[in-house]
Order: structure tokens, then C-alpha cells, then sequence
């Protein structure tokens, strides 16, 4: 209990109603605005090979360099059906003429521009009789086709017409078996915590009648109240971070700032709008969201993360006979993180995704909008309807069987806790280890 006397928001209906009206109308608006503005976005060809390509590299020319054997005729159509952004065809392209036989064609879909006209010009170096392109568009290329294996073998191919192609050509090859090595073991990290998850799952679901050792936190606030927070937060977050790139426009170098400058304000707004409205300080709030020992509460984190991977997986597997192929729900980062250099950006960029995205949006969704959910709803409705406002908030439409699946997952986590700390381990856990996949092949 808190020792502070609460004098929470309870507004009155003849104006909060019309004013929740506008919030909500606002919030709509705002949401087909983002959607729409990232629609564009995703129809403009990428300006690299993407991250789906450079697994899909891993996958094509990994049978080939461990046991010998080329990946199977499946596999490859199934990469041809998937990839259909230009570079990512052009990095498909080079794997072909270089595991699939002595008659190279070229990428079936070239990149607009300036850029593909050096591809074509760097193609026919490599696999016809065109003279050797300068050191400037070699590298633009092997840039743009992602800096790995296939571009690697392609840069050989040039170097052959040299007589120093093979060096190059080891090297890679070396590398290439170390990361397949390591996703190797990645994967097997995976599943075993996948197992681990199926093994929290049938206990939870054996111990599901028994009361949870600590209740949800309390709010005092009426629903209108939390109707307004939610609202008005939704709406700082689209504010927040484009008022972040405006300020930034002017230094390009600047850009990736946006997303952590961003959601400083839009947090510091989200959490004391929360305070105010339940006329407590922020220490308070802390303290109720994590009443408690953190030791047991953070074991139970590394549970839920082992529920979320199975939980994920399961849902992917059922899901993937109905949804087709499409971009990458994490485009925009995959796409900045391509265009930064240096520790300190890196490690910005990182606080911001795994430390204190995971921290509010915890606190806004397990710590403040399950409990008000649940006190009217029930706790399984409260759960799902939690989980998918979750996924849709991200407004990312490609990943939504994720996002919401994940929301799931850390709804019970806060459920069988009562402690914000166990679904805020979870989370940071899930965003950290996307995050170092993506900047691996950025």
C-alpha cells in the first residue's frame, strides 16, 4: 500500500466523453497516417540486400561449404518466391553463378538507377568479357549486396582477372563456416529454449486455478481517467518522434537521434501524465509496480522468455500457410542501423530498443493497462485484449501474429509475478537479441 494519500483523476462525464471522442478520433487519424506513410516507404526498393537475403545466403550456401552437397532445388525456389526486392535478387543472383553451375544470368530484376547500372558493369566483369569496373563502384557493390558471402565471391571473381582472387575467396569462405557455425548454435539455443517454454506452458496451464502469490497493482483513477492517459500518450508517441526527425533534419548524419530523442520525450510524457492522474510521485509508482524481491521475479523472466520463444515459434508455423511473404516488420531500424558507424550510435540505438523501450512500454501496457483492464473484463479477457492492443500499437502490420503473441506471453508473466520486472527482463531480452541479429548483418 501506498503511504502517500491518493487523489486520483476521476473526470467528470459531461466533458471527458466528447474529449475521449476526439482522442480516439485523433489517434485513428493518426495511425492510418503512419500506416500509410510506411506503405509508401515499403513500396520503395531498398537500397541494400536485406536482412531476409543474408539469412537466406546463410541457408543457400551453408550445405554447400559444410558437407559438399548444394542446397536443395526447394530451398532455392523457395528463396526466388520470398525475395523480391532488386539487391536482394542481385545477391540471389551471385549465389547462383557461383554454387549452381558455369552459365551465370543475371539478376532478374535490376536495381534502379545509377547503382544497377554499376551492378551490370561489375556483372560482366565478373562472369563476361567486360572490362574491370574502378575501385569506387566495386565497393558501392559489394556495399549494397551486403558486405558478406555472396558479395565477397563476387569481388573474387573480379580479383581472378587480377591473379588474387583465391585469398579473398579462402577468406571468405572461412568466415562464412564461422557464421554459420554460430547461427548454428544460435539456433540450437532456440529450440532449446522453445522446449523449456513448452514445459512452462503445460505448468502454467496445470497450475492455472491457483491464486498468484501477488496481485496486480491497484489504481485508483477511473476508466475515463485511463482512457484519457492512453489516449494522449498514443498520440505523443507519433508527435514525439516526428517532432524529433523535424529538429534533426537539418544534419542527416544526425538521423538516427530521432528514434532515442523520441522516445525520451514521449516516456517522460507517458509516465508523468500516469503520476498525475494518480496523484503519485514517480518513486511511488516504481514502487508499486515492483513490490518485492527482484531475485524470484527475474528467474520467472527467464521462464517467460522460454514461453515467448515457443509461444512465437508455434504461432509462425500455424500462421505461415495463410500469410504471404512481405517486408520485414523492422524495415526503419534495419535500414538505420545500416546508415550508422561508431560505438557510440551502436550503443545508443541499443539502450534505446532493449533498456527503455521495454521499461515504459512495460509499465504502460503490464503495469498500468492490464490491471485497468482486468478490474472490469476479467483476467483471461484482460489478457488478450492487452496482448492485442500491444501488437497493434506498433502499427506494423506484417508483424502483428508476433507482436501479439509476445504480448501474451508478457501479460502472464505479470500476471504470475505481480512485478513489472519479470515481463521488462522478457522484453529487454527479446528486443537486445533482435537487435544484435540485425546489427550482425547490417
Amino acid at each position: 500500500m501506498d503511504a502517500e494519500p491518493q487523489t486520483s483523476w476521476h473526470p467528470d462525464r459531461s466533458w471527458a466523453d466528447p474529449l475521449i471522442s476526439v482522442l480516439a478520433l485523433l489517434a485513428l487519424l493518426a495511425s492510418a497516417y503512419t500506416l500509410w506513410a510506411r506503405q509508401l516507404s515499403a513500396k520503395r526498393p531498398s537500397e541494400r540486400a536485406g536482412l531476409p537475403a543474408r539469412l537466406m545466403e546463410v541457408a543457400l550456401a551453408g550445405p554447400k561449404l559444410l558437407t559438399g552437397q548444394p542446397a536443395p532445388a526447394t530451398q532455392w525456389a523457395k528463396a526466388e518466391q520470398q525475395l523480391k526486392e532488386p539487391w536482394d535478387q542481385a545477391l540471389l543472383a551471385v549465389l547462383k553463378a557461383e554454387l549452381n553451375g558455369p552459365k551465370p544470368q543475371k539478376p532478374a530484376a535490376t536495381p534502379p538507377g545509377a547503382p544497377g547500372e554499376r551492378l551490370l558493369q561489375v556483372w560482366l566483369a565478373a562472369y563476361g568479357e567486360g572490362p574491370l569496373p574502378d575501385q569506387a563502384a566495386r565497393a558501392e557493390i559489394h556495399r549494397r549486396l551486403g558486405g558478406g558471402f555472396a558479395a565477397d565471391l563476387l569481388e573474387a571473381r573480379l580479383r581472378d582477372r587480377e591473379g588474387s582472387g583465391e585469398a579473398l575467396r579462402a577468406k571468405a569462405g572461412n568466415a562464412f563456416r564461422i557464421r554459420v557455425v554460430g547461427l548454428g548454435l544460435l539456433s540450437g539455443a532456440v529450440l532449446a529454449l522453445a522446449a523449456g517454454g513448452l514445459a512452462v506452458g503445460v505448468y502454467l496451464l496445470a497450475t492455472r486455478r491457483k491464486a498468484p502469490p501477488r496481485s496486480l497493482p491497484a489504481w485508483s483513477m477511473s476508466g475515463r481517467a485511463a482512457a484519457v492517459v492512453l489516449l494522449a500518450w498514443f498520440l505523443a508517441f507519433f508527435l514525439s518522434g516526428n517532432l524529433a526527425a523535424l529538429l534533426l533534419s537539418p544534419w542527416p548524419s544526425l538521423r538516427w537521434v530521432a528514434l532515442p530523442a523520441g522516445y525520451l520525450m514521449q516516456a517522460a510524457f507517458g509516465i508523468s501524465l500516469i503520476c498525475k492522474a494518480e496523484g503519485i510521485s514517480f518513486r511511488a509508482l516504481w514502487r508499486r509496480l515492483n513490490p518485492g524481491q527482484p531475485g524470484p521475479d527475474l528467474a520467472w523472466g527467464a521462464a517467460f522468455l522460454a514461453l515467448a520463444v515457443f509461444l512465437v515459434i508455434l504461432v509462425a508455423l500455424l500462421a505461415s500457410p495463410i500469410l504471404k511473404p512481405n517486408q520485414s516488420a523492422q524495415r526503419d531500424l534495419q535500414e538505420m542501423l545500416r546508415g550508422i558507424s561508431g560505438l557510440g550510435p551502436t550503443l545508443a540505438l541499443f539502450f534505446t530498443v532493449a533498456g527503455l523501450a521495454p521499461v515504459f512500454e512495460e509499465l504502460l501496457c503490464r503495469g498500468f493497462l492490464l490491471p485497468i483492464l482486468a478490474r472490469k473484463q476479467g483476467m483471461v479477457l484482460a489478457l488478450l485484449l492487452s496482448a492485442l492492443l500491444f501488437g497493434a500499437m506498433h502499427l506494423q502490420p506484417a508483424g502483428l501474429p508476433t507482436l501479439c503473441t509476445l504480448g501474451l506471453a508478457l501479460g502472464l508473466a505479470m500476471r504470475q509475478t505481480g512485478s513489472l520486472r519479470t515481463p521488462i527482463l522478457l522484453h529487454a531480452c527479446w528486443n537486445g537479441s533482435l537487435f544484435l541479429l540485425m546489427r550482425a548483418f547490417a
